[in-house]
């Protein structure tokens, strides 16, 4: 029987903000020696029928997923949906709208910054975009491309944050709507990266209240203190843990494929929910077997 090599449940491809392919990504978790890898695309499913095509013949188990913005708090809270079935109509349709609206409001940003002396083609940014969901980090790239800023942390940091002058809000789903259009398409949902949220125990609160069914305990930007702490308040909650890198593209550094890991015990634990979900939600059963 082959060793469990952990399980990276946090990814991202060009069908969101990512720079490398699905194919790519697939790749990525083969060469750092992977049992599972999750493709996570920002509010899109779209992009995993060429994830999961691409890992036949690898040996590597598939976790269909997303990650969802929702508003919760005052804050961008992202939930995973993990295990979902990308295939659920309403979810398909509603994530649709979201990659319309992420169109919309990239338009608009590039209107702001062209007000503030940096023009950018939204056209050529759109190609860069191709069938992905638009984001900031397309812009911040293209910024940086024009050479505005010298890193995209500065694009963000002076001009694409909350409250900069080129930000836009954009249409963001409630938590209890997307934990509830999770559990619809019979997946798990988890909250991702809580260091990021201003009161992550209340965040936490809120989507237990809402049927939350985990908390990602290791990521990149949590070291092992903020990992301890987490894994305290998952267990406290009685909430699985989930762990993942976070991967959007080179350069890697601490945010490369298989850098943050799920061990085999609590991977099994969610497989179980996720099976009992599946069935729960009327959804075909999972797949689960090495490709």
């Amino acid at each position: 029987m082959t060793a469990f090599r952990g399980a990276d449940l946090h990814c991202h491809s060009t069908f969101s903000d990512g720079l490398e392919s699905p194919a790519q990504l697939v790749q990525r978790g083969v060469d750092a020696g992977l049992s599972v890898l999750a493709l996570s695309d920002h509010d899109a499913v779209h992009g995993l029928p060429e994830f999961e095509a691409a890992a036949k013949g690898t040996g590597l188990v598939t976790v269909t997923a997303s990650e969802l913005s929702t508003r919760c708090d005052g804050d961008d809270v992202h939930v995973l949906g993990l295990f979902l079935d990308p295939d659920e109509v309403e979810l398909r349709a509603k994530l649709a709208r979201f990659r319309g609206d992420r169109d919309t409001r990239g338009s608009a940003m590039v209107e702001k910054l062209l007000a503030l002396g940096m023009p950018l083609d939204i056209e050529e940014i759109r190609v860069v975009v191709g069938d992905g969901a638009f984001g900031r980090p397309h812009i911040a790239r293209a910024m940086v491309a024009r050479g505005y800023v010298k890193t995209l942390d500065e694009a963000f940091e002076r001009f694409l944050s909350r409250g900069k002058p080129g930000y836009v809000p954009k249409p963001k789903w409630t938590l209890d709507e997307a934990i509830a259009a999770i559990r619809q398409a019979g997946g798990l949902s988890v909250v991702a990266h809580p260091i990021w949220y201003r009161d992550p125990e209340k965040v936490v609160s809120l989507g237990v209240a809402a049927g939350l069914d985990g908390l990602e305990v290791i990521h990149a930007d949590q070291d092992g203190q903020k990992e301890n702490q987490f894994s305290g308040l998952a267990e406290r909650e009685g909430l699985l843990k989930s762990a993942g890198s976070d991967y959007h593209g080179p350069p890697e550094g601490r945010k490369r494929v298989g850098a943050c890991l799920l061990d085999e015990e609590n991977w099994n634990r969610m497989v179980a929910a996720a099976t009992t979900r599946r069935a729960e939600a009327g959804r075909p059963p999972l797949d689960l077997r090495p490709r």
